[in-house]
């Protein structure tokens, strides 16, 4: 699991590789009961054809303007875990958390202005999805969680040569990324399952995180 070392080294290897910014604000988390599903495939884009971006800060939007009712959790499993969870309408917010920082539940309630800062974990991964944003591979559309979306698969494993540098120098050498994500036509992951590895220069592993996040409609 990742040390706070490990962690900097990755974000300082984006910095200078990509140049990518992505500004997400910082987090707490809540604890997440699982992912509440339900789901029709209709796969009928093929691999590889055009999806949108996956967008972060779009679930961030919808947490702080609700343009609907929904459920909202965000799990992450790692040395450093976070959990979120919410119910999420336009005029309020019901929602607990825990953290490192904060092992016991804290709950809140207020309006999504007032208290939607609670909710803003998911930007822990702003630094994973800069670096794996182009090997995101079209699955097909598939209905989930009441919305429309793009299955997009994620195996950092199946990258080319020069996409492989990148991953040993974040990554570190046999470092990998491998999950799936479903967005929305604007990129709002309304499902996420993604696991990440860590490894030092030798090889070795040095840190692993596991990722579930979920927005279900109401």
């Amino acid at each position: 699991m990742f040390s706070d070392d490990s962690r900097k080294s990755v974000s300082i290897g984006i910095t200078t590789l990509l140049g990518v910014s992505l500004a997400l604000l910082g987090c707490n988390s809540s604890k997440n009961s699982g992912t509440r599903s339900t789901t029709t495939q209709t796969r009928s884009t093929v691999a590889n054809s055009a999806a949108p971006d996956i967008d972060l800060n779009c679930v961030i939007n919808h947490i702080q303007n609700p343009p609907e009712s929904f459920h909202y959790s965000f799990k992450d499993v790692s040395d450093n875990p976070w959990q979120e969870e919410a119910e999420v309408t336009p005029q309020s917010i019901d929602g607990t958390f825990t953290n490192n920082s904060v092992p016991n539940t804290q709950s809140f309630h207020g309006t999504p202005q007032e208290v939607s800062p609670n909710l803003r974990a998911i930007g822990r991964m702003a630094s994973l999805f800069a670096i794996v944003r182009s090997n995101e591979v079209n699955e097909g559309t598939e209905a989930l969680n009441g919305y429309s979306t793009n299955k997009l698969s994620i195996d950092t494993t199946r990258a080319d040569a020069a996409e492989q540098g990148l991953y040993k120098s974040t990554l570190g050498p046999g470092g990998w990324a491998k999950g799936t994500v479903w967005v929305t036509s604007q990129g709002c992951p309304v499902q996420m399952q993604l696991d990440e590895e860590l490894h030092s220069k030798d090889g070795s592993v040095s840190g692993k995180a596991h990722y579930v996040e979920a927005m279900v409609k109401k």
